[in-house]
């Protein structure tokens, strides 16, 4: 197994040398380590200077977490692609785990989850695989909590800060040459490529024992709970997060399943509107990009909306 490891930066220097030791040190090397910054204006320039002999591409403007990860992936030559935030750091036997899991598998599994922990604290789990609310959205198992011996086994779609993701997986669900999709930016391009890969027969794995930290924030330059982190991020990327939770539905999730699901959705949307109209309602006019984007959204969601009614997505939704 040739994997290659991307790593996406933007103004996150505070984590960026550790992040790429953590590559480096790996028991298991990587076949290449490609590092994408995305306009960062902190000292990450300093920092990526002194890896000459990686594949650094500096990018003339912030593009966004999906547009950068599928450069990064475009210049891979891996088999398999690690996909990073610059905020995470491995394990020194995280690759070693999670490929000697990924080899044993039957070529169904397409995509890895490791177990994240807290940057923080390392008592407390990041993620445990990704996983969908009754509300559609997708949740990180056990956020927040005391790190707990989850099983090894199957899981939606590993958490976007990082993953283990087949390359014939990504090349299957490409659309217009794009494997993340771009007009998400930033926020829910990951669900959104579980949700893709899951219809279109793909299955994840979680391997527990392969282990990771993550600093949730870090690498958009905000800290603190995932309470205040919505609060804290900036006018800018809570509008993305506004407009994407609905580009997201619009684009993979049929009526059958939507319905289903209604009164969840229905009470999270009436607290969660609530909640912007008092305290955050210059995030409002981030639905300019909904509206902006819903048709072209509807038109490339047309065949995945369809597989995802035929599929098991159901056993996802806890």
């Amino acid at each position: 197994m040739k994997v290659t490891a991307v790593i996406i930066n933007h103004n996150g220097a505070e984590f960026l040398e550790k992040c790429v030791n953590s590559v480096t040190a790996q028991v298991l090397k990587t076949f290449e380590i490609i590092i994408i910054d995305s306009f960062s204006s902190d000292d990450s320039a300093e920092i990526l200077a002194k890896y000459g002999e990686f594949n650094i591409k500096k990018l003339s403007k912030n593009i966004g977490f999906a547009a950068a990860a599928n450069i990064g992936i475009r210049e891979s030559s891996g088999d398999h692609v690690l996909i990073m935030n610059s905020d995470t750091c491995l394990k020194n036997d995280f690759l070693e785990k999670l490929c000697g899991t990924a080899e044993k598998l039957d070529g169904t599994y397409g995509m890895f989850s490791g177990k994240l922990l807290r940057l923080q604290d390392e008592n407390l789990v990041d993620s445990a695989g990704q996983f969908i609310r009754r509300t559609l959205r997708p949740i990180e198992r056990n956020y927040g909590k005391a790190d707990k011996a989850y099983p090894a086994g199957d899981c939606f779609f590993p958490c976007g800060a990082v993953m283990l993701l087949k390359r014939e997986m990504l090349e299957s669900v490409k659309f217009e040459e794009e494997y993340f999709d771009e007009d998400f930016f930033m926020y829910f391009e990951d669900f959104d490529m579980g949700l893709r890969a899951n219809a279109t027969g793909w299955r994840c794995y979680y391997e527990s024992k392969a282990v990771a930290t993550h600093f949730r924030g870090g690498s958009d330059g905000k800290k603190g709970s995932k309470i205040f982190l919505f609060r804290k991020k900036s006018l800018e990327l809570k509008r993305h997060l506004l407009a994407n939770r609905y580009l997201v539905l619009a684009k993979n999730a049929p009526a059958g399943l939507i319905i289903r699901n209604l009164p969840f959705i229905i009470l999270y949307e009436l607290l969660f509107w609530i909640y912007l109209i008092i305290f955050d309602i210059r995030v409002i006019p981030g639905m300019k990009k909904y509206f902006k984007l819903r048709n072209r959204m509807r038109e490339k969601g047309k065949v995945v909306r369809t597989k995802i009614m035929k599929s098991e997505i159901k056993k996802w939704i806890i």
